[in-house]
C-alpha cells in the first residue's frame, strides 16, 4: 500500500527527524529497512472496512517497523519510541494542514474552526466504521467525544507495543490541539487498556497555548 508517490512523501517527511540522530546515508538505510519489514507484513494486515482505517493500520505497521529497525540499531526502547514519535509527528503535522486550512477559510469563530477541523479528521482518515466515536455533552467552549474503537490501537496491542502507540500516535493530538488554538485533555486511551479514549478539546481564550497531557497516559 505504501508505494510510489506515497512512499516518496513519507520518506521525505520522515528523514529530517532521523538525521537528527543519524547521518543522511544511514537515515536512508534505516527507512529502506523499515519499508522492507513493512512490505513483508502488509499482506497479512487486517483489512478495515473503509479506506481511512486501512491507511491508518498500514501507517501503524510502518511505524512499528521503524521502531524495530531503531532497536536493531542499538537504541534503547525509550530512545527508539521517542525518535519514532518524532517521525510520526512530522507526518501527522502535514496531514493536519488540509483540515485546518479548510476550517480557517470557512469560519471566523475559533470554536467553529475547531469543530470543523476535528470533524474533518473524524471523516478521514478516522472515519466510521473502522473508527467508532461518540459525541458527549460539553460546554460552549469545548469539543468533546469518546473513541470507542481504534484499529491502530488494536494493531499495536497485538504487537505488544502499546507504549509505542501512545507515544507515536495518541500523544500527537496534544501538539495538534495547540496549533488549532485549543488545549487537549485526555485521561484514558484504548492503547493503554481503557474502554475508550476521551478527547476534550478546550478552546483557549487567548490563542494557542501549551498542550497539557491528562492523567492516565503512559
Amino acid at each position: 500500500m505504501m508505494v510510489g508517490p506515497i512512499k516518496i512523501w513519507l520518506v521525505a517527511s520522515a528523514r529530517p527527524s532521523l538525521t537528527e540522530r543519524f547521518a543522511e546515508d544511514r537515515a536512508r538505510e534505516i527507512l529502506d529497512a523499515a519499508f522492507l519489514r513493512y512490505e513483508s507484513e502488509a499482506p497479512s494486515l487486517a483489512r478495515e472496512q473503509n479506506l481511512g482505517g486501512r491507511v491508518m493500520v498500514h501507517c501503524a505497521a510502518l511505524t512499528a517497523a521503524v521502531y524495530r529497525v531503531l532497536i536493531d540499531e542499538g537504541l534503547s526502547e525509550v530512545e527508539a519510541r521517542a525518535l519514532t514519535a518524532k517521525v510520526t509527528e512530522a507526518i501527522y503535522r502535514k496531514m493536519a494542514e488540509v483540515p485546518w486550512l479548510a476550517a480557517r477559510l470557512s469560519a471566523r469563530s475559533p470554536l467553529v474552526r475547531l469543530r470543523r477541523a476535528t470533524n474533518a479528521f473524524r471523516r478521514f482518515p478516522f472515519g466510521s466504521p473502522s473508527y467508532r466515536m461518540e459525541d458527549v455533552p460539553s460546554d460552549e467552549r469545548t469539543v468533546a467525544f469518546d473513541v470507542k474503537r481504534c484499529p491502530v490501537a488494536e494493531y499495536f496491542q497485538t504487537q505488544g507495543l502499546a507504549e509505542l502507540c501512545v507515544e507515536s500516535f495518541c500523544n500527537l493530538d496534544f501538539a495538534l490541539a495547540t496549533k488549532w488554538g485549543a488545549r487537549l485533555e485526555r485521561t484514558s486511551t484504548l492503547a493503554s487498556g481503557a474502554e475508550h479514549c476521551d478527547f476534550r478539546w478546550h478552546l483557549e481564550s487567548q490563542g494557542p497555548g501549551a498542550a497539557h497531557r491528562g492523567r492516565g497516559d503512559k
